[in-house]
């Protein structure tokens, strides 16, 4: 399969977007609510880059959407996450500050 420019943008984008990603999500997000935001950004990501690099048909934009999916989920479980970078991204801008009312009391 011959990659074109707008899927190679998408993948090199989406390595690098968990960290942006990050800054919405919340610790106490479920799996499925944090994957749905990669998805939903994946989308953005992918249709844009075929936007924009004059390649926006069929085919192409569903290439380039999967391509930055899947380069998003790599990206995330084999450098963002191991290197705590992402999860401590998450605890860093969380809204309720990363505490538990449940567990600390006087929180």
């Amino acid at each position: 399969m011959l990659l074109t420019n707008a899927a190679l943008w998408a993948a090199a984008l989406g390595y690098v977007l968990p960290p942006v990603i990050a800054v919405v999500a919340q610790p106490r997000w479920t799996g499925a609510v944090k994957g749905l935001l990669m998805l939903v950004v994946a989308t953005a990501v992918g249709l844009g880059t075929a936007y924009f690099n004059g390649d926006f048909s069929g085919k192409s934009a569903v290439t380039c959407v999967l391509t930055a999916a899947i380069a998003i989920g790599v990206a995330y479980h084999t450098v963002w996450k191991p290197s705590g970078i992402a999860p401590g991204i998450e605890r860093a801008t969380s809204t309720g500050g990363g505490r538990n009312p449940a567990v600390e009391p006087g929180a």
